[in-house]
């Protein structure tokens, strides 16, 4: 604004009547009036009827013209402002009127050069002058160009990285439908299950449903957070491509110079923050696969694991606790048996190394080998055994108990996987299973393979198959913390299995009706 004194300035007519200083590339209107073109612009942006700030006239159009004269009129009042805004502004005005003339206003001659310290056009004696004493010029053309160049390819680089984050938008998109998909079934699920036990067991159902949500509302918050900063550097991509095909739109050279620095340093910070956010985006992604396991959803082996189970027996056990007088150990043990629902050891499948119980509900390793028929089903390399029967569809649970092995596999695997010779152990080659390995070291044999940290040693293992449902869950058994779940398409008959290691200790097998 200008100091108070303007209104005693006998140029006072050199002043736009908006901001109050002297013009900057003043326009002249219908009316005659005159404004800088930057105040009349933001004056009418503001209002909802197009007219003059002065006499109020209405116009049906923005319609104004550059005033040339007046433009040469007040570059010569500037030079008799005392001060540095004065000087400012005269630099400014000489400017705007040298880029309409295409002349230097203080030597008359062309523009031809461009400063590329100062960022704008000079002529040939401005080069030589003092106050360009140690720059670098480029051909007005050469500049355009080499701008034009750098403009483009930045357009290039914001149009790909549109298209990137575009997909990244979908992505998150569909990420957080299928949360709130999997959410919504596993309380189904919960509620479900928590339908058929008593009404003492509301509490518990309230909690598990609870902490469902509190985790898939954490996790939902942070992606839409995520989703709008995604959304928000994309919006700001699009203005700022917007410029640049308006800029690039630009015929004349020396307008399309005016700013060019500001410009394309913009261009290369947006450049850098979308480099920025990818990396972060690379850097969370590998932070979620090195630690899936901080959250219930954060995975669909973890979510099924802990919310998809045998709700009913698992709350049984905890309730055990609790119950007043409690189960004794031989009540427990026909209850166990009452469930039974005639899940044995196949002899059949039996290495010759292992001793089956009369039952076929135990068995151990023994270093004499037994003199057996080596028929297609029997494992001949390893210390394996599977069930009778297996399953072809249903849901399944069952126990082992393992007490102080220190090595031993179960899951299950299916009927066409390998048993003869050596063969690996993962879901490629039909086998879902954990591992215990040296008395400390529990594995699921996943590809790769991942190390499980149970929180405290499990004496029973609880193995859970939903067929349909495409999942393998593994639990201590004496508090049903969930240990590891494996998904995947379940096509042909599938059979537990049980690797029971080189020691004599045995494997024992309780089977329970769910």
């Amino acid at each position: 604004m200008a100091s108070a004194n303007m209104t005693d300035n006998p140029d006072e007519d050199f002043f736009c009547s908006v901001c109050l200083d002297l013009f900057i590339e003043p326009v002249i209107l219908q009316c005659g009036h005159n404004f800088c073109k930057s105040c009349i612009d933001k004056f009418w942006e503001k209002e909802k009827n197009l007219f003059c700030p002065v006499c109020r006239e209405e116009f049906t159009s923005r319609i104004y013209a550059v005033n040339k004269v007046l433009c040469k009129l007040v570059e010569k009042a500037s030079r008799s402002q005392p001060g540095k805004n004065a000087g400012k502004l005269q630099k400014e005005q000489k400017g705007h009127c040298a880029l309409q003339s295409h002349e230097c206003l203080e030597h008359g001659e062309a523009l031809k050069l461009f400063c590329q310290q100062d960022g704008s056009p000079i002529c040939y004696i401005c080069m030589l002058s003092s106050e360009h004493t140690g720059h670098t010029f480029l051909p007005v053309q050469e500049a355009v160009g080499m701008f034009q160049d750098e403009l483009k390819a930045a357009a290039s680089f914001l149009q790909l990285s549109i298209m990137e984050l575009k997909e990244s938008q979908t992505k998150e998109e569909q990420k957080i439908s299928a949360i709130q998909g999997k959410a919504q079934s596993f309380e189904q699920h919960i509620a479900s299950e928590f339908a058929k036990l008593r009404q003492f067991l509301q509490d518990k159902e309230h909690q598990l449903t609870q902490q469902l949500k509190e985790e898939a509302a954490g996790i939902l918050g942070k992606m839409r957070e995520n989703l709008q900063k995604i959304e928000g550097t994309k919006e700001d991509i699009q203005k700022l491509l917007l410029e640049i095909q308006t800029k690039l739109q630009q015929e004349d050279p020396l307008l399309f110079l005016t700013d060019i620095v500001d410009k394309t340093e913009r261009v290369r910070k947006s450049q850098k923050k979308v480099k920025d956010m990818e990396k972060k985006e690379e850097e969370l992604e590998e932070d979620k696969e090195k630690d899936a396991s901080n959250s219930a959803l954060a995975s669909d082996n973890s979510s099924l694991g802990i919310y998809k189970a045998p709700l009913q027996y698992s709350i049984w056990k905890e309730m055990r606790s609790f119950i007043s007088p409690g189960p004794s150990h031989l009540a427990t043990r026909q209850a166990i048996h009452a469930g039974l629902s005639q899940l044995t050891f196949d002899p059949n499948t039996a290495c010759d190394h292992l001793i089956l119980s009369d039952d076929l509900t135990s068995v151990k390793y023994d270093d004499v080998k037994q003199q057996l028929p080596d028929n297609s089903e029997r494992f001949d390399m390893y210390p394996c055994v599977l069930v009778s029967g297996g399953f072809i569809s249903g849901k399944h649970y069952w126990e082992v108990e393992v007490k102080t092995k220190p090595d031993w596999d179960m899951g299950v695997t299916r009927e066409s996987s390998k048993r003869k010779g050596i063969f690996n152990i993962n879901p490629g080659d039909g086998y879902w299973v954990i591992s215990l390995w040296d008395g400390n070291k529990y594995i699921a044999q996943d590809s790769p393979y991942k190390a499980l940290n149970p929180s405290m040693k499990p004496e029973k293992i609880g193995v859970y198959l939903d067929y349909e449902g495409g999942q393998v869950s593994f639990y201590n058994a004496d508090n049903m913390s969930h240990l590891y779940t494996f998904i995947d398409t379940f096509t042909e008959r599938l059979y537990p299995y049980f690797y029971s290691g080189y020691n004599a200790e045995p494997l024992k097998l309780f089977h329970l009706k769910l």
